[in-house]
């Protein structure tokens, strides 16, 4: 198993790397038909044609800076992906790393795998597990979640969460030929979690703010439900919803989607 780094203080002297491409990278464990490599090079190339180049990652310390970096842009960086409260690293974890043609931070999406054998979503967000590697080190009186039943609870075992995906402002939305970088990303985490984890279920979770704009209904998620509230130190309450598929269901999107045209996977 591969040391992980630990650090309470952000790493601003540490940089994504930006010398090994996402498609020199992607040797996938698991792919059936040859279909998930199929859509991560379509998704590349899409990518490169809205202008973003994408590098994968494994060095959250990294990602931290770059979260720390663009405050201003609106970054966020959740506990489960922080190195300061949880263990992530090659073994459990990714994150991509987009940049534009001056080589300036352009996106960030992130993907996590559990084996939640012998327990389950419900119980691990409610004992706060979920976020962090060793709770009562964090947790005040005011901390408190709810999630959704009996979803939450049916999702057990080998599970991923795919999300925290950043888009600079001036690359949001469509461009001409309408690929959008959010809906692009968000898929292609999830591929590539199932080429290495093959896990059961894929899951995120979703501001009700999102959801009420339109935007979480682009994603191609199956399953949604309300509500889902977390009350977490120092932050402000989240509230919204799970959102979910089953690995079956993002591989028969997978096999539809090879026979369309390429512009259609974004």
């Amino acid at each position: 198993m591969t040391a992980l780094r630990r650090s309470d203080d952000v790493a601003y002297d540490v940089q994504p790397q930006t010398t090994t491409r996402l498609l020199d990278w992607f040797e996938p464990i698991h792919d059936p038909g040859g279909i998930l490599s199929r859509l991560v090079l379509r998704l590349d190339q899409l990518a490169v044609k809205r202008g973003v180049r994408l590098y994968p990652q494994t060095d959250f310390l990294a990602l931290k800076a770059v979260v720390e970096a663009n405050r201003h842009h609106g970054t966020v960086l959740f506990q489960n992906m922080d190195p300061a409260f949880s263990r992530v690293g090659p073994d459990n974890a990714l994150w991509i790393y987009g940049v534009d043609s001056d080589g300036r931070a352009a996106t960030t999406q992130g993907g996590r795998y559990f084996d939640w054998t012998g327990t389950s979503l419900a119980e691990e967000v409610e004992s706060f597990r979920y976020y962090y590697e060793t709770p009562e080190r964090h947790l005040t009186e005011e901390c408190y979640a709810q999630v959704p039943r009996p979803a939450a609870e049916q999702i057990v075992g080998p599970a991923m969460i795919s999300g925290g995906i950043w888009v600079r402002p001036d690359l949001r939305g469509p461009n001409p030929d309408g690929i959008v970088l959010s809906q692009l990303l968000g898929r292609l985490t999830r591929l590539i979690g199932i080429a290495r984890w093959w896990p059961d279920f894929v899951f995120t979770f979703s501001s009700n703010e999102l959801y009420k704009r339109g935007v979480v209904g682009n994603f191609g998620w199956t399953h949604h439900e309300f509500p889902f509230e977390i009350q977490l130190p120092r932050a402000p309450l989240y509230r919204g919803g799970l959102f979910w598929m089953t690995r079956e269901e993002m591989l028969n999107w997978a096999r539809r989607e090879v026979v369309t045209q390429p512009g259609a996977a974004a």
